[in-house]
Formats: structure tokens, C-alpha cells, sequence
């Protein structure tokens, strides 16, 4: 006979509250508002204090703890994990973290130093401050069932029975979970450079929280209720927290794309944020997921051999021996229109050497609307005598208006890792692209190349494993996730 201690799937009783899974059942189903009040309480201040240690600045840190429950919000009827809300929360917070950072480095040096007097760390706290991102990033990359139980038990300091009830757990279950969550963490740090005594500090999980200020959990929750009732969050949330939140799937819409159009933003000139006051954003994360058909194809031959998602992404290996010579990956479906910003991020596991060619990797591509297929490839290649390099490569030139025919592999930036995450970022306005790189997952951008390529639409955004046309090159990495933001994303009439 089970014990009703041992038996977390019991209904809930007077006096009982909620496991994450009903409360987020009761919010999609009855649009039940007490129940995401109750979700926002249980997380809020564990959420909150992940914002605050990977943002250095008090107002992002709210825009990101908003966003990340708006998101919840948003999502939460394609959540296939509802018992694990917690680790699903802290993913999404630092992604929107990296967002988020990225713009506030586009804004001017008086801005800047203005937002120092708002620093939520100084100078002297700046290496535990890393220690505690180091953390949240490994946290991030546990498979849910160990990143929940970790969150839970050991930062949120719920008891195993307690947690067990929150998660729908045995807690013996849980208990195993908390141990194997704990050692996975303590090698991963270990290799990262942190040494044991500040383990013994980091995992016994004081300080991972931070209490929610009452404007800010009244704001989000009237933004959830906002988008689980279908009504706008226009004058409910600030445009900063609509640039961060995402726009595709979940309650907000069924057709193509989501398109999430914000207003009354007042753009940055030159080379700052996109300049139109609306624009098209979506963002994809390929985290143990499914491919997003509506958004995604697939790109590339017989692609089944090579893929397979797991928790950490979209995992594609092409192998050394009987492997394809072309790139494969996914490509956007939509075409993008006008001026864009994509930022994507990459897991590089394995790539050996080549003997030729001009590289081999992981990269992002381009391809114009045009007869020529003109098109510019970027990404992080093994160079056959330099070793891991940034590379960016590119075709141009219209031959029907006598135009020189340009096609070259040009500007690499030597890598300081063969392997692990790195991030992608490419810009354009009018006929200029700028590519940029960053190592790591929260690693500063380095400008690779400015490129006055072409003002045609892009006909296909391509995300691939690219073996650089050797039939037996050996690449194996990650998609991770990327967000796009563009003047106008168009549905094609029919695929190239």
C-alpha cells in the first residue's frame, strides 16, 4: 500500500496546494488566474534572482523576469513538461538574458554610463557574480527532470515532500534526482575553473534568491491574465519587456507565424536597433523539442540519418565515412524583407580537420531573391591550417549587368576553443550586412565583417552543418535557439 506521503499524484486536498502541472492545467483550461498568481509566487523570487545575477542592471532585470513569465504565459498549452516549470522558467530567462544584453550594448556611451548608477553588483563582487552565472548556465544546460528537482530542493529550499507535492514526484524519486543534479553540476563547474571550496558554497544554494517587488508581480501577472484572455498587452507591460517577450505559437496565434508587432518604440539611428517603429520577431528554441514545421524545413539530404533533438538542442552529426558533402540543417520558410537583426547560438561538440577545402563547421546562411543566388555564409569552421576560426564567405555579382562574379571564403577571426557554444550574429540595413561573433554563451560580439552585399529580399535563412563539400568530413554540434527581427516576414508562394 502507498503511503499518502509517498504518493504525489493524490488530489489536492483542503489545505493542499497545487502541483505545478495542475496549476498550469487550471490556467490554460479556465484561464484561472489565482493559479498563475500561485506559479508567479512559488518561482518569482528564484526567477528574479537568476535575472538579477545575469543582468547588471536593475530595470533589465525586471524586463527579463516579466518576459520570461510572459512567455510562460504565452507558451504554457505547449509546455510538454508541466511538472517542470521552474527549470522551463530559468532556460528562457537566460536566453531573454542574452537578448537583453545585446541591446542594452547597443545603446549610446551617455546611456551607458547613466545605467551604471543603477548596477545591481559593483566591481568587488564582479568574480562571484561570474561564479553565480556560471552556475545558472550549466543549471540551464540539466535535463529537466534534474534541473526542476536541483531548483526545488536545493535553491528554492522546499523539503523532499514538499517538492515531491510541486512536482509531481515520489520523492525518493526526487531525492536520486537531487543527487545526480548536484554531481553533474559539481564536475561541469569543476572543469569551468571553480575550485571546490567555492562548490561547497555555490550548491549549498543560499543567496539563489531575491524577493519580487510588488509593482512587478502585480505587472506580470496582469500580463499573463492579458495574454491568456487574448487581449493586448499594449499599456499593461513597457515596449522594453515587448521587444524581449516572443511571438510565435502558444495562445497567441495558429496561422504561419505569430507576427508580434510592437508600437510607440522609438527606434535608435544608424546602426542601433532596427529603425521602424514596427516590425516582425519571432524566435525558435530547439531545445528537446520538435521542429516547428510551421516556421522550419528542413534543409539539406535525407536529413533523418543525421539529426535527432535533444534536451541541449537540435543535434546534427555528419560522419566521417559515407556522409553528405552538401550542408545540412533547417531553413526559415518565410522570406525576410527589408532590414533584420538574427542572432543565433550554436553548440560545437566535434569537427575534425580537414586535409582541403576551405573549412568545415557549423553556419548561418543567406540567400537572395535573385537569379544568381548571391548569398553570404558565416560561421565556425575548422580551417585545414589554422584550426577552429570564425569565417565569413560570400557570393555576389550580377553577370546579366556585366558584373565581376565574386565567390570567396574571406575574413576569419581565430577561435579560442575547437569546441562548445558560440553565437552568431548578422545585421542588415539596406544592402549592408555587419557579421558579428561571441564565444560562449554570454561572451562579448566582435565585429568579423561589414559587407555591401545586396538589398534583395533573403529568400532563405539557412542554420547547418556544413562539411564545406567534402563527402566525408566529420562535423557534429548543436542548433541551439535564435531570434529574428525583421521589417516583414513573408509567407513564399511556394518553396525554391
Amino acid at each position: 500500500m502507498v503511503t499518502p506521503a509517498l504518493n504525489p499524484q493524490q488530489e489536492t486536498g483542503p489545505g493542499r496546494s497545487r502541483s505545478d502541472g495542475q496549476l498550469l492545467e487550471g490556467f490554460v483550461k479556465n484561464h484561472d488566474e489565482a493559479a498563475f498568481a500561485e506559479l508567479l509566487t512559488r518561482h518569482g523570487p528564484y526567477i528574479f534572482g537568476v535575472c538579477r545575477r545575469v543582468m547588471a542592471h536593475a530595470q533589465d532585470a525586471e524586463d527579463v523576469f516579466q518576459a520570461s513569465f510572459l512567455e510562460l504565459a504565452r507558451r504554457a498549452s505547449s509546455i510538454l513538461h508541466r511538472d517542470s516549470v521552474a527549470g522551463w522558467l530559468q532556460t528562457v530567462a537566460l536566453r531573454l538574458a542574452r537578448r537583453a544584453r545585446a541591446r542594452r550594448g547597443r545603446q549610446s556611451l551617455n546611456e551607458a554610463a547613466h545605467a551604471r548608477s543603477e548596477a545591481i553588483v559593483d566591481e568587488a563582487n564582479l568574480s562571484w557574480r561570474e561564479v553565480r552565472q556560471a552556475l545558472d548556465e550549466e543549471m540551464a544546460r540539466l535535463p529537466d527532470d534534474l534541473q526542476s528537482a536541483v531548483i526545488v530542493c536545493l535553491f528554492e529550499g522546499h523539503t523532499l515532500e514538499e517538492a515531491g507535492h510541486i512536482l509531481n514526484v515520489n520523492p525518493r524519486t526526487l531525492k536520486d534526482r537531487v543527487r545526480r543534479g548536484r554531481e553533474r553540476l559539481r564536475s561541469r563547474l569543476l572543469r569551468r575553473g571553480i575550485t571546490l571550496a567555492v562548490l561547497g558554497t555555490l550548491l549549498a544554494g543560499g543567496e539563489a534568491e531575491a524577493a519580487v517587488p510588488a509593482a512587478l508581480w502585480t505587472t506580470t501577472l496582469k500580463g499573463a491574465s492579458a495574454l491568456v484572455n487574448k487581449t493586448s498587452l499594449v499599456g499593461t507591460v513597457s515596449p522594453s519587456v515587448l521587444t524581449l517577450a516572443t511571438a510565435k505559437g502558444g495562445l497567441a496565434s495558429g496561422i504561419l507565424l505569430a507576427l508580434f508587432v510592437v508600437v510607440s518604440i522609438v527606434g535608435y539611428v544608424g546602426w542601433g536597433p532596427l529603425r521602424s517603429p514596427s516590425y516582425s520577431s519571432v524566435a525558435e528554441s530547439f531545445r528537446g523539442g520538435r521542429l516547428n514545421r510551421e516556421l522550419l524545413k528542413w534543409s539539406g539530404p535525407r536529413p533523418e540519418r543525421f539529426v535527432r533533438f535533444e534536451p541541449e538542442g537540435l543535434r546534427i552529426s555528419l560522419p566521417a565515412a559515407n556522409g553528405p558533402a552538401q550542408p545540412l540543417g533547417v531553413a526559415l520558410r518565410p522570406i525576410v524583407r527589408g532590414d533584420f537583426e538574427l542572432e543565433a547560438t550554436f553548440e560545437l561538440l566535434q569537427v575534425v580537420r580537414p586535409n582541403e577545402g576551405p573549412g568545415v563547421g557549423l553556419t548561418v546562411y543567406f540567400f537572395m531573391d535573385d537569379e544568381e543566388w548571391n548569398g553570404l555564409w558565416f560561421g565556425k569552421m575548422q580551417d585545414k591550417v589554422r584550426g577552429p576560426v570564425f569565417l565569413v564567405g560570400h557570393r555576389t555579382g550580377d553577370r546579366s549587368q556585366g558584373e565581376e562574379r565574386v565567390d570567396q571564403f574571406t575574413d576569419t577571426l581565430v577561435a579560442r576553443k575547437e569546441a562548445g557554444v558560440f553565437r552568431l550574429r548578422v545585421e542588415r540595413r539596406g544592402s549592408v550586412f555587419r557579421c558579428f561573433a561571441a564565444e560562449g554563451e554570454s561572451g562579448a560580439f566582435r565585429l568579423m565583417r561589414t559587407l555591401d552585399a545586396s538589398d534583395k529580399d533573403v529568400r532563405i535563412v539557412r542554420f547547418a552543418a556544413d562539411p564545406g563539400w567534402l563527402p566525408n568530413a566529420l562535423v557534429d554540434g548543436r542548433l541551439v535557439e535564435f531570434t529574428l527581427k525583421a521589417e516583414q516576414l513573408v509567407e513564399p508562394q511556394a518553396d525554391p
